[in-house]
């Protein structure tokens, strides 16, 4: 079967036993192939499209959502992204990847993205003092252009013969 829709990201073929927890209990399952971002496995008993579940690999837990699920296969996409090689290795320590800031942002506010962020946080600062900078220079603009506007409506009263109100 050909596919339409092209792939975020190359997937790596893999054979893993892991154990499926979801709704329906837990059992065994093979992981077929993998990405950062999602697996597809293989059981007698699929979980259910949209479902919660947790695969344990080793000694790691990968929470996700059901994509899609057939007959014996099930895609799900994972909640973070994961190390494929450290997976499939068996490393001990965290397979987690750093996320991306609009992943921090999505998931913690802007504040947490930007605070992961130095760089994007600086040019942020940068732009709320070239802002007041340039608010405080159009204020005194205006005040000035408006001063000298209400010379020249004095000017004005006076040479029409009538008598300026003192402010």
């Amino acid at each position: 079967m050909a596919r339409d829709d092209p792939r975020v990201e190359p997937r790596v073929r893999a054979t893993l036993r892991a154990r499926l927890r979801d709704s329906q209990g837990e059992r065994e399952v093979r992981l077929l192939d993998l990405s950062s971002r999602g697996v597809l496995a293989t059981c007698e008993l699929p979980p259910l499209r949209g479902e919660f579940v947790e695969l344990v690999i080793g000694r790691h837990s990968l929470i996700g959502q059901v994509k899609w699920s057939g007959a014996t296969r099930f895609g799900l996409v994972l909640r973070e992204r994961v190390s494929v090689s450290a997976l499939i290795a068996g490393e001990q320590g965290s397979i987690a990847l750093a996320s991306s800031a609009a992943a921090r942002q999505r998931s913690g506010g802007l504040i947490d993205a930007l605070a992961g962020e130095r760089r994007s946080l600086g040019q942020m600062l940068q732009f709320g003092i070239v802002l007041a900078a340039l608010g405080a220079a159009a204020w005194l603009a205006s005040d000035y252009v408006g001063k000298g506007m209400g010379s020249l409506g004095e000017a004005k009263q006076a040479m029409a013969g009538e008598v300026p109100v003192k402010r």
